[in-house]
């Protein structure tokens, strides 16, 4: 299995992950997505193909998650899979923390493999799945998300005593046993969904990815002056998409799920010409959407030592119809839900839409966005066979889509590189920056034995979040299931 941080680059590669830069350094299958004209560059001479599979990763970026208490609650969910309950004073918390910018990236290679020939040049196909999250929330959309009924904007409460029901003054540090029997809040001067999220965004995309890419020699002799170029085309099925973006007057919102998610939408199902019934499943969801995305590169090395390289990637269209709603901005009256009871924001999405949640829907046929296009510059320079270093620049073309880096990002970094006889030790380090993120500290190690024919390694996005408390980051990548031959 191998751990992926993803972080605010598109790095499937885990021996990126270390270092923060790629656009030189990845090869074979892992450069799909990034530069498919390093597929021309052979790593390793007696070495053709490259195959790996299970590889997983994900970076999480809060400022929710330098409060220790909360944090702890995600690292449980790393460990258990499970969530604690959040305590009335850690929603009040929570609910600060997100209204600023939180980022996840989640990706997950489910196998991946390229050959490589000097005068063919090199192909590769990977299958993998990927989801992206950004959304900055204004503090009252998070406090209602948090605290549901018992949010400040209901200043109503309909109280259920088991005998009769009456309405009480909504009240702070509410004990648990009354909190128990409270059905619902109530404004008495209730504002739009617009002025309630305020100024706020969420971008949220699950993809499943059929990737496959081409890369060879144009001309050029290694000891002088070579040029690359390559070409990449997938076929992507969206699973999931939301896209919400409020100023606090204009309010608009689309999304599309699948059924395996099992959301209830209610009545406005039965309306919807794109509604797809299904039950719910934990991991091949059905797909809601589809699209095609192409992949540019070019790659120049000077003297067998200095790399350049340019690339233009996913490039094109996503077409989703099935469950594609839209949200109308309507006025918030009531409000029966209690709010999220963990630090999962991805389940903020059920609050949202379906049937009792906050937003009020209305069903479409179908919808169409672009997919999130980057550009990327990369150099870098080998110092003989000890090491190897280089920068990435990588900029979206609308950091507004789903599934975009959320803004210019850049990356330094590289590779130290200890021989042991037929094997070699990579001790990868960089510094990152932008994208949505502070500035993040890679660092891992990297076991290559047999000359190439088998990887292991560790390494993390930022390793501040191992060492400090109060890091907003959690990252980590881990990888042992490479080999070649």
């Amino acid at each position: 299995m191998t751990f992926v941080s993803q972080a605010q680059n598109e790095f499937i590669a885990y021996p990126a992950a270390g270092k923060g830069v790629s656009s030189t350094f990845v090869t074979d299958y892992h450069c799909l997505g990034i530069n498919p004209a390093n597929l021309g560059i052979k790593a390793y001479e007696e070495k053709s193909v490259t195959m790996g599979t299970s590889e997983f990763g994900m970076s999480i970026y809060s400022e929710s998650l330098a409060k220790q208490d909360l944090r702890d609650n995600i690292w449980g969910v790393l460990k258990s899979g499970n969530l604690d309950t959040l305590s009335y004073e850690d929603k009040i918390a929570a609910a600060q923390g997100f209204a600023s910018d939180f980022a996840f990236n989640w990706d997950y290679n489910m196998f991946g493999i390229s050959y490589q020939n000097e005068k063919f040049g090199g192909i590769a196909f990977s299958l993998r799945s990927r989801a992206s999250w950004n959304s900055n929330f204004d503090e009252s959309f998070t406090d209602m998300l948090f605290q549901g009924k018992f949010s400040e904007y209901f200043d109503t409460l309909q109280y259920d005593t088991g005998v009769d029901t009456s309405n009480i003054e909504n009240y702070q540090n509410m004990r648990p046993d009354s909190a128990a029997n409270v059905i619902g809040g109530t404004a008495s001067f209730p504002n739009p969904i617009s002025q309630i999220v305020g100024d706020s965004y969420m971008r949220f995309s699950l993809n499943r990815e059929y990737h496959i890419g081409y890369g060879r020699k144009l001309f050029g002799a290694d000891s002088t002056f070579s040029l690359y170029a390559g070409v990449g085309a997938k076929y992507i099925q969206g699973i999931a998409m939301m896209d919400m973006t409020s100023d606090g007057s204009t309010y608009t919102m689309i999304s599309a799920l699948s059924p395996g998610f099992d959301l209830d939408y209610g009545a406005v199902a039965s309306g919807n010409p794109s509604a797809i019934a299904g039950q719910a499943q934990n991991f091949w969801r059905s797909s809601v959407g589809q699209g095609f995305g192409v992949d540019f590169g070019v790659h120049a090395t000077l003297f067998n030592s200095l790399h350049l390289a340019a690339s233009v990637t996913n490039i094109g269209t996503m077409t989703y119809t099935g469950n594609v709603y839209e949200g109308v901005d309507t006025l918030v009256v009531s409000y029966s839900n209690e709010g999220l009871e963990d630090m999962n924001i991805a389940n903020s999405v059920p609050e949202l839409l379906e049937e009792s949640g906050l937003f009020k829907l209305r069903g479409l046929e179908e919808t169409k966005i672009k997919l999130p296009g980057t550009i990327r510059f990369g150099a870098s320079l080998e110092l003989g066979k000890i090491a190897h270093f280089g920068i990435d620049l990588v900029s979206p073309f609308d950091r507004t889509l789903p599934g975009s880096i959320n803004g210019f990002a850049w990356g330094a970094g590289g590779d130290i590189i200890i021989p042991a006889g037929k094997s070699q030790i990579f001790i990868m380090l960089g510094v990152t920056g932008g994208g949505g993120y502070d500035i993040q500290v890679p660092l891992g190690v990297n076991f290559v034995l047999g000359g190439g024919a088998y990887e292991v390694g560790i390494a993390s996005r930022d390793a501040v979040t191992f060492f400090s408390q109060n890091s907003p980051t959690i990252s980590a990548a881990f990888g042992f299931a490479r080999v070649r031959f």
